[in-house]
């Protein structure tokens, strides 16, 4: 279906085909607003939050690259740990999604402090598989039932009404530490010397209706999304203009 697109300074949109993300500019996702994950019409992560021992980051700037991909970078508050209070502004937490069918996430955290941190990394992720009809009328109607697991670092929720299916696995990988799920919260127990880097990487794979719908593995590697063949065939069939005028054709070279 075709997506209204509005310019909002406290909101940041990538996409991909029908696969699109709408955070606050922050990163966050509330399912109170008309943010999410969604795909093929569906909302298939409706709430997101990372946070560190449960203290909200600071954001420093956040932007898109590109249609597809998003970057967010963060610093702490004084966060208070068994060991002392870790001081503010001495991590540099960044976050970068790619979509490309589904979502990756990459997450750094750089220790820019003189001595050890040690602190807990939580991402707080909520599915409703809300329908955006519903959402766009302000009627969201629960149907059908949900159901999750937690297995192999993997976390797997699946919603059921009926014969329509609608799922979202987050898998995690390449990660500095291991991982745990409870309350609906991963968490990671996070150690990080002085002047080096915590990492982990996130897969969000989509299932509806049969299909896998799985993201490009890493944000770093250029690929041709669904939005961007549409863009390049654009430009390809595009009028081309030619001047005589020999300060244009500098210009344009």
């Amino acid at each position: 279906m075709p997506i209204k697109v509005s310019v909002n300074r406290n909101i940041i949109t990538i996409n991909d085909g029908s696969s699109f993300l709408v955070t606050a500019s922050d990163g966050s996702i509330d399912d109170t607003q008309a943010q999410g994950f969604f795909i093929r019409d569906t909302r298939v992560i409706s709430y997101y939050e990372i946070s560190i021992n449960r203290h909200k980051l600071v954001l420093l700037a956040s932007s898109n690259i590109n249609h597809h991909c998003a970057l967010y970078q963060f610093t702490n508050p004084q966060l208070p740990t068994v060991s002392g209070d870790i001081p503010s502004d001495c991590l540099l937490i960044t976050i970068q999604r790619d979509i490309a069918g589904g979502m990756h996430e990459d997450i750094e955290i750089t220790n820019y402090h003189s001595e050890p941190v040690e602190f807990q990394l939580m991402l707080a992720i909520r599915s409703d598989f809300a329908d955006i009809f519903d959402m766009k009328k302000n009627k969201i109607v629960t149907r059908g039932n949900t159901e999750t697991s937690w297995q192999n670092n993997t976390l797997t929720t699946k919603y059921h009404s009926g014969s329509f299916l609608r799922g979202i696995v987050t898998k995690l990988f390449d990660s500095s530490s291991q991982a745990s799920y409870a309350n609906g919260r991963l968490m990671f127990n996070v150690i990080i010397p002085p002047s080096k880097i915590w990492r982990t990487c996130v897969n969000f794979t989509v299932l509806a209706d049969g299909d896998e719908i799985k993201p490009q593995q890493t944000c770093t590697v250029s690929h041709n999304t669904e939005a961007g063949k549409v863009r390049d065939e654009f430009i390809n069939n595009a009028t081309k203009l030619s001047s005589s005028n020999t300060e244009i054709t500098r210009q344009e070279n």
